[in-house]
């Protein structure tokens, strides 16, 4: 049955994201490419950092209704209609609560300075919230696919003693170890981080966890474990070394994610944070990896240089274009001599 959700959330979403991995890397030979986009990703990065600044929620609030699931007194946004009463009954507002990856396309100017990676397991990814003694565990879509006790704050009887006891977190579920794999917290024990910096949230979020060691350890209240993921700096030599290492799970690697230190938890797709499958890292970051990590390189599998990132109907375009102006010059070259 969570298979059947999970398949039905995903098969019917539709993305017009910039770079969005549920597509694949603009720079490999076998996927064509809309436009060449090199240089673009910076620039909405160094953009995406300056408007989060002008931006001022209440994530207090907002973390308190996502947790009670208390959206009655919600007001309307300025910019669109009012929903009726049947709509705001039906809408589903556990949808597009997770801050999703772009693939990294170019490496930052600032990448070894200013940004974190992240191994990522594979696994489904879940928004878990822990409020009034239960906790619930969400697709990207929005879809309930499991209810549980944990020892999370607000996570089972014991534990919500006050309503203000809620937990919200972004993971990757592992079915095999039964290990929920937190990527990042947007709130813990009603204590709201959406709109603190990643390098804080990364800190916090390890802290927590070595204080609240029981959530990492199957027990009757706390059936499926959690367990933090490590973070690393961007230095080159400091991924080459984590990556010449065993990884810091039992389950199969997925891919790498990297988050600017400065960026806020943001809902939706961000050039904020950047995706790559492990064997692209040579060609992308320009480190080695060792080969045990190329072997899950596809067969035929080849990266095309930026520049040449355009596609075919681009080229038409130009030869289109340069065929009119031919046929121009000739009609007026013929002109001239009648």
């Amino acid at each position: 049955m969570e298979d059947l959700a999970e398949q039905l959330a995903t098969s019917f979403s539709v993305t017009k994201s910039d770079n969005t991995t549920a597509a694949s890397h603009p720079r490999l030979a076998q996927y064509k490419s809309k436009e060449d986009r090199s240089g673009l990703q910076e620039e909405r990065r160094r953009s995406r950092l300056q408007n989060q600044k002008q931006k001022r929620l209440d994530f207090a609030n907002y973390a308190r209704r996502l947790a009670e699931n208390d959206w009655e007194e919600e007001e309307p946004d300025d910019s669109e209609e009012m929903d009726t009463l049947e709509e705001r009954k039906h809408k589903n507002y556990y949808a597009n609560q997770l801050m999703l990856s772009e693939w990294l396309v170019d490496v930052p100017s600032d990448f070894e300075q200013e940004w974190l990676m992240v191994f990522c397991p594979t696994g489904k990814r879940n928004l878990v919230v822990a409020s009034k003694g239960r906790t619930a565990a969400y697709t990207k879509s929005g879809y309930c696919i499991k209810r549980f006790h944990s020892n999370l704050p607000g996570g089972n009887r014991s534990s919500s003693r006050t309503i203000s006891q809620y937990t919200i977190l972004d993971c990757v579920y592992d079915e095999v170890s039964k290990t929920y794999y937190i990527l990042d917290v947007m709130c813990w024990g009603g204590h709201p981080v959406y709109d603190c910096d990643t390098e804080f949230r990364f800190y916090w979020l390890q802290c927590k966890i070595q204080e609240n060691t029981e959530v990492t350890k199957v027990s009757k209240l706390n059936p499926i474990k959690f367990e933090a993921l490590p973070y690393y700096v961007c230095e080159k030599t400091n991924l080459q070394e984590v990556l010449a290492n065993p990884m810091p799970f039992q389950t199969k690697l997925d891919g790498l994610l990297f988050y600017h230190k400065k960026t806020h938890y943001t809902l939706g797709s961000t050039p904020l944070v950047g995706w790559l499958k492990a064997w692209m890292v040579p060609e992308i970051i320009n480190i080695p990896v060792p080969e045990s990590i190329m072997a899950s390189k596809p067969p035929g599998a080849k990266f095309r240089p930026p520049s040449q990132s355009m596609d075919t109907s681009s080229t038409v375009k130009i030869a289109d274009t340069k065929r009119e102006e031919q046929q121009d010059v000739a009609i007026m070259e013929k002109k001239e001599i009648s």
